[in-house]
């Protein structure tokens, strides 16, 4: 135990030196993405493809977001992307219930957006529909048109059938970057990166906190509230689960490092002693922006002529090929668990109606007493050979419980195994005399209720990271017997960009509507080109 204290100590300060060693660096991190298309309805997932950097090499940042916004600057959508060598590959998953409407997609890490508001926030306008939440129907409409830097050349036609193969003609003597093909979107009139020196008046400052290892839960208390000596408890839950504890800082400012802990799917949140939370809150690792008076959302409209258009992207929306993900399994340290001393897998013997019943009966390890009429347990202190004094760390599937007396009288019945450790027990600076750990059979905490005070929340942790994605945008064979209603026909970000031939050779789907080509080249002099145009498929 000893030990595994002393790598947490280590482990803590590292971060700091290495957090202190980033935030003091010249450079600042610079952030790119694209996506393969701009329209959507809820519910599908928004693939996207980004990069951070800093001063031109891959940045140490482990995680990177993308978060949706409405035009009243609210937050509706966050996903926590996994970095590898400064690139992610990954996706976010649209809300079934959003209002049909245009909505800011933006990209950023932890610390880039207060680096350099212009590189290290990046966004673009994306159109999403919902069926039962329609936008406003008028008679007539703008169509938005497709950009036509450089087009000529791409396409030889811009009619063909469905079924049919598309030829798109690369640019000759530049490097080929990325190739999209996908369903146009004539309801959107901006398209493309959005500076942000032209969408935001400014940014609420905020500390620097690099994500080095993994995702770090931020928390606050109200600032005329903060007591700087209040223990706080966080528990992260999922296929596995963890306990993490931190106190205020003078400004009310708390930091759950989940280090190597990558995917959860809820978090509960305690103060000692169960005291109350209404002072507490969980703080969005997206920055807070204030949108220029001259920036505005595009009005979504739609007329009774787009009906037929809408209905077929539906059925494109819910069609996707397959893709691979993989939960990484390397852990940095984290306390997932510990060390036990005795271990009681509960099958192995007589089901009791009550803890109180299981610890009288076979668990010698620990005592309990009656103190004012309520339950109290005591774990043998093996190192001295002793009984501790007070209550133990009581622990359900990583979470802290601290009414004694409700645990004892709770019913075991969910409950999988019982771990005791039989010494004094040490989690970040706290220490406590003991622990007895139960685990349920499906994590979840075995039926026993989060305590009064407690705060449970939906709080996604970091998403899988996508080890295969070839296939995800490929049409179906001949022997599925399918309609192709694919909305992307081709994105580079999926497969190897063919920067050495001369064309690409696409296969059109059987849903019907414009599609655009875009293609991004780099010259041999490494100035950068975009190539659009349209097509219509019928």
């Amino acid at each position: 135990m000893r030990l595994l204290y002393k790598l947490l100590v280590v482990f803590s300060v590292s971060l700091l030196v290495v957090q202190d060693a980033l935030c003091q660096s010249h450079g600042n991190e610079k952030i790119g993405f694209s996506i393969p298309k701009t329209i959507y309805f809820g519910g599908e997932r928004i693939w996207i493809s980004s990069q951070a950097t800093l001063n031109d090499s891959p940045t140490e940042s482990k995680i990177i977001y993308a978060e949706l916004v409405n035009r009243y600057n609210e937050s509706v959508a966050v996903a926590k992307m996994p970095l590898e060598n400064g690139r992610s590959f990954n996706f976010l998953q649209l809300p079934v219930n959003l209002p049909s409407d245009h909505y800011l997609l933006r990209v950023f890490t932890r610390v880039s957006p207060y680096q350099n508001l212009e590189e290290g926030l990046v966004q673009q306008f994306v159109t999403v529909f919902n069926r039962t939440v329609p936008p406003a129907v008028v008679p007539e409409r703008k169509l938005a048109t497709t950009p036509t830097a450089n087009s000529d050349a791409l396409l030889s036609q811009q009619v063909v059938r469905t079924g049919d193969n598309l030829t798109v003609n690369l640019p000759a003597g530049e490097e080929v970057t990325e190739i999209s093909v996908a369903a146009g979107n004539p309801f959107l009139m901006t398209q493309g990166i959005i500076s942000s020196s032209a969408a935001y008046e400014s940014i609420d400052q905020h500390k620097l906190v690099p994500e080095l290892f993994g995702h770090i839960v931020e928390a606050k208390v109200e600032r005329a509230s903060v007591d700087t000596a209040q223990l706080y408890y966080l528990s992260l839950h999922g296929d596995k689960s963890a306990l993490f504890t931190d106190r205020p800082d003078a400004e009310g400012s708390m930091y759950f490092d989940a280090g190597g802990m990558k995917h959860w799917e809820f978090l509960v949140a305690q103060a000692n002693s169960n005291k109350s939370l209404l002072d507490f809150q969980i703080v969005s690792p997206a920055p807070v922006t204030h949108f220029k008076n001259s920036f505005v959302f595009p009005e979504l409209e739609i007329t009774p002529a787009d009906q037929e258009l809408l209905e077929n992207l539906l059925k494109g929306g819910q069609v996707e090929g397959y893709f691979v993900n993989e939960f990484d399994s390397s852990m940095f340290p984290v306390v997932t668990g510990f060390t036990v001393d005795r271990t009681y897998l509960l099958d192995d013997y007589t089901r009791f109606e009550s803890v109180t019943t299981v610890i009288k009966e076979y668990v010698p390890e620990v005592r309990q007493r009656t103190i004012k009429k309520k339950k109290e347990f005591r774990v043998l202190d093996e190192v001295l050979d002793a009984g501790f004094d007070s209550n133990p760390l009581m622990l359900i599937d990583a979470l802290p419980v601290f009414d004694s007396d409700m645990l004892a009288a709770f019913d075991p019945a969910g409950f999988e195994k019982l771990e005791i450790l039989m010494r004094t027990f040490f989690l970040n600076e706290e220490k406590f005399p003991g622990v007895i750990a139960f685990s349920s059979y499906n994590n979840d905490f075995g039926g026993f209720p989060i305590p009064s005070n407690g705060i449970y929340l939906d709080y996604q942790g970091i998403q899988p990271r996508i080890a295969s994605a070839e296939y995800l945008f490929e049409a179906p064979k001949a022997t599925q017997k399918i309609m192709d209603w694919r909305t992307v026909l081709y994105w580079s970000e999926t497969q190897d960009a063919p920067s050495k031939t001369a064309s690409l050779e696409i296969k059109t789907p059987d849903l019907k509507g414009r599609f655009h080509v875009k293609v991004k080249t780099v010259t041999p002099t490494g100035d950068i080109n975009e190539y659009y145009q349209a097509f219509e498929v019928n």
